[in-house]
């Protein structure tokens, strides 16, 4: 007798064999068994996911003539006749090489004549989607109205195709794909029936290849039992299918969670000296990295269980963050579309290492909220310095430290204000900077500070004085006439009420609404604080505010002879003595 392939030999035979699909064969079960067997149904599902097999098992249950329940015994001869394929009550079409109008029309002819054996005549059309349009529509009125010893079971892997027509005359199921850990055991079950010794880790290997299809992991396993002589191993696997061992997938893990672009690359040039398909590993690598992802949103989740050990994913987990998860997958995946169709498919698969490993070289939305997602980080962990708290005798004076090679604080010149004094009491001075010193023989106070931290104090006190910035306000306006002139009009009321830090207050007179909308457009507001930057120092910020009563500034008024000279291109002209005289 000629070899039947693994996929073939171990077909299930009844409803309860067939794996992965309770809730289509419970269905079929309950209808057999009350005698409520609907005429037309629609198998959709992917490859391998049980479609032919459940309908050629529902075939056997309606022409059973043993039946005791609603499976099928499988030894009348109607049950064997189906098995071997041999029934003439159990029509099967190939709807791809038999898709034209003629082919329906001779089925539609022969639907009418009376079942041979049985008590049904069963038509398996195997992908549906296939037929033209005319088929259809000369297949519809017999579908929806067949004879009553008629049943059609329609099976196909692109539902979508099919005409809305034909789904509204049929009873609908959709086959899932089969889970890993149900395929692995049905792998068991059929090695130990046809004496096949099978490593555990290559069991999962094939589950994982197969993506849900049974026939395929079967077919795996038959084409390894032949290579390594009926002893699969995971190595035997790997040869067969291309990949590369899980040890491998988490290296390279590593190497994307720490950023280790050199190691990565050396890696893949590992693997590319061994004849790996770089395709493959890229698709390998992303579908590694989503179970990596589902274990650190999910711990156990069951995804994980088909690399092997657990805890190798779990350690991974730990290492990445969840933005740059999701980022490293949507760069494999990409990389694997992009390789498809590349003659430089390993040159595309090392950019995309080196975008996981290098989030600075993208600048798209994951990448930079990866980035802002470590700074929150590090800013949740960060712990200011405080300043020294000591015992503080509010009665004496406080004086600045006065510093080489840095200029006098505001106390040190006459008429100036510090800052740090409008603060209040020395305690709250002393809070604030904890930069100042007590004469020598007063009790209690602050060590000296270093000269560094001091001269900082002097220097924002020098920066931040509002009568400075008043007295530089005529440059300003002058700047502002010279580089703006159309918006020099709305600042000719405009004066510095308050400064803070580097945050200006400007003011404008009460009810003059439009020249301060004007000020606050973005773009304006915008120039104003960049032009205080050339004047004052970069990082300042205005705020606009009306003003009661008036406000004097002091204004520079250039000197006659310099206003002539700027005006007229001119000079003094003196007699040869020195004393004045006149030209005429």
């Amino acid at each position: 007798m000629a070899y039947l392939a693994l996929y073939r030999e171990w077909r299930p035979q009844t409803f309860g064999a067939i794996v992965g699909q309770a809730h289509i064969t419970r269905t079929l079960q309950n209808a057999v068994e009350a005698g409520r067997a609907g005429h037309a149904y629609l198998f959709c599902g992917t490859r391998g996911t049980g479609k032919t097999t459940t309908a050629k098992v529902l075939a056997k249950a309606l022409n059973c003539a043993g039946r005791n329940g609603p499976e099928p015994c499988n030894l009348c001869a109607s049950c064997k006749a189906i098995t071997e394929g041999l029934s003439v009550d159990v029509i099967e079409v190939d709807a791809a090489s038999n898709r034209g109008i003629d082919e329906i029309r001779d089925l539609r002819e022969k639907v009418k004549f009376a079942p041979a054996t049985g008590q049904f005549r069963v038509y398996i059309i195997d992908e549906v989607h296939m037929l033209t349009n005319e088929a259809f529509n000369a297949l519809l009125k017999t579908l929806e109205e067949p004879p009553r010893h008629s049943v059609f079971i329609l099976a196909t892997t692109e539902p979508h195709k099919v005409p809305l027509t034909i789904l509204s005359r049929c009873q609908r199921f959709d086959f899932r794909r089969i889970a890993p850990g149900e395929i692995v055991g049905r792998l068991k079950e059929v090695a130990a029936g046809a004496g096949i010794e099978v490593e555990e880790d290559a069991l999962r290997l094939i589950a994982r290849a197969a993506e849900g299809g049974l026939r395929d992991a079967l077919s795996i396993l038959d084409q390894g039992a032949a290579l390594g002589e009926m002893r699969v191993t995971a190595g035997i696997v790997h040869d067969i299918l291309g990949t590369v061992r899980a040890d491998a997938l988490s290296r390279m893990g590593g190497h994307l969670a720490a950023g280790e672009a050199g190691p990565a690359l050396r890696l893949v040039g590992e693997l590319t000296g061994m004849g790996k398909d770089l395709r493959i590993f890229a698709r390998e690598l992303a579908a590694y990295l989503r179970a990596v992802l589902l274990e650190k949103i999910s711990p156990g989740d069951p995804a994980g269980e088909a690399w092997g050990d657990t805890s190798v994913i779990a350690r991974t987990a730990v290492e990445f963050s969840e933005q740059g998860l999701i980022r490293a997958i949507d760069i494999m995946a990409g990389a694997e579309r992009e390789m498809k169709w590349s003659s430089l498919p390993g040159v595309i698969l090392e950019i995309a290492l080196v975008k996981a490993c290098r989030r600075e070289v993208t600048s798209d939305l994951s990448s930079l909220a990866e980035r802002v997602a470590d700074i929150e980080e590090k800013l949740k962990n960060f712990i200011p310095k405080r300043a020294v708290e000591t015992p503080v005798d509010e009665t004496a004076p406080l004086k600045w430290e006065k510093l080489p090679g840095r200029r006098a604080a505001a106390q040190d010149i006459p008429g100036e204000t510090s800052p740090l004094q409008e603060r209040g009491t020395a305690t709250e001075t002393a809070a604030a900077g904890a930069k100042l010193r007590r004469e020598p023989g007063q009790s209690g106070g602050f060590q000296r500070p270093d000269p560094v931290a001091a001269g900082e104090i002097a220097e924002v006190a020098r920066e931040f004085d509002l009568d400075k910035i008043k007295a530089s306000w005529g440059n300003i306006m002058g700047m502002l006439r010279k580089e703006r002139p159309p918006l020099y009009p709305n600042f000719i009321k405009a004066v510095p009420l308050h400064v803070g830090g580097r945050r200006l207050t400007v003011g404008f007179p009460e009810g003059e609404e439009l020249v301060k909308e004007m000020a606050e457009r973005s773009d304006n507001k915008k120039y104003f604080e960049d032009l205080l930057g050339k004047a004052l120092g970069e990082g300042w910020q205005v705020v606009y505010k009306y003003y009661h009563g008036e406000v004097r500034i002091p204004v520079i008024q250039p000197a006659p002879k310099d206003d002539i000279s700027r005006r007229f291109g001119g000079g003094e002209i003196t007699l040869e003595d020195g004393s004045e005289g006149s030209l005429f």
